[in-house]
């Protein structure tokens, strides 16, 4: 298959370069500007801008799949709509599957302890979440004349380890679960549902490994690493502090309250159909991150 990646130098869209290219397919890798560390490993490279729909037509209309793995600055993310209303013109007059990576926010508020399922009510509370909801209308109503699957992703582990190995970092009471998904375990989902014919025309959960405490993440690095790895828990004040002046922190303030109240993703739907074999463990996920990071040891 020949994919078009969108986004190929973000946290996932690397991850999900590097899944094609080892499976064999053929990989355009577009990004805004830059190439990545993999550069040399990727035969083709596009640079072009998201307002550029002619030139991303022309890329979509030789493809078998698109993956949109593309990021806003966190702190704001008011273009995304018009981003994607940009994607969905270049889509037009193509056969191309487009394959949409999303998150949790358009759910709000969790109103159960019990993990949602792609049916849930879209409900909303905060800007981010909004504009994730607004942008699946917009794909919906796409998706009646055009293949496209959406992805839909809890946290990746980074956002708490990324400060190994020195600390895993909480946003909220430690005692609560929180999920994950290991990035390429994430990548690998993505591929699946790309070439799956049987994936467009919905929405699929896929959440990693069991939810898992701040406590219980903590004492697992440290085990991993064999090193007194600190609990940093970081209170919504510390978070707004920050803020003032590294933008990312500014945009977790409206999401935070998902650390508090915990919104969890049933991954039934794609588990039934595809299983979950290559799913990490929480302890693979950490020694995996702990070895690219340092490489190979402490």
């Amino acid at each position: 298959m020949k994919y078009i990646i969108l986004g190929a130098t973000g946290r996932l869209g690397q991850h999900v370069v590097r899944a094609c290219i080892a499976a064999g397919d053929e990989v355009v890798a577009v990004t805004r500007g830059g190439k990545s560390p993999d550069a040399h490993t990727v035969p083709r490279w596009a640079t072009l801008h998201p307002d550029d729909v002619t030139g991303h037509h022309r890329l979509f209309a030789e493809a078998d799949c698109v993956v949109d793995a593309r990021n806003q600055p966190y702190d704001d993310w008011s273009r995304y709509p018009a981003m994607i209303a940009g994607t969905l013109a270049a889509l037009e007059d193509t056969e191309t599957h487009y394959v949409y990576v999303d998150n949790l926010y358009l759910y709000g508020r969790p109103t159960t302890t019990v993990p949602v399922d792609e049916t849930t009510a879209r409900q909303p509370v905060s800007v981010k979440g909004h504009i994730r909801y607004k942008v699946e209308q917009q794909l919906l109503a796409t998706m009646l004349k055009h293949r496209i699957t959406i992805a839909r992703f809890p946290d990746f582990y980074g956002i708490s380890t990324d400060s190994l190995p020195r600390s895993v970092r909480w946003f909220g009471p430690p005692s609560l679960a929180h999920q994950f998904i290991h990035i390429p375990d994430a990548a690998h989902a993505v591929r699946l549902l790309a070439q799956d014919e049987q994936s467009a025309g919905k929405v699929w959960h896929v959440t990693g490994a069991e939810p898992i405490t701040g406590y219980q993440l903590r004492d697992m690095a440290r085990e991993v690493t064999a090193h007194a790895v600190r609990l940093t828990v970081m209170s919504p004040g510390l978070v707004r502090l920050m803020g003032l002046g590294f933008a990312p922190a500014r945009g977790l303030v409206e999401t935070q309250y998902l650390w508090r109240q915990p919104m969890l993703l049933d991954q039934t739907q794609f588990a039934t159909r595809f299983g979950t074999h290559f799913i990490h463990t929480h302890r693979e996920a950490l020694q995996a991150i702990v070895n690219e990071r340092l490489g190979g040891g402490i």
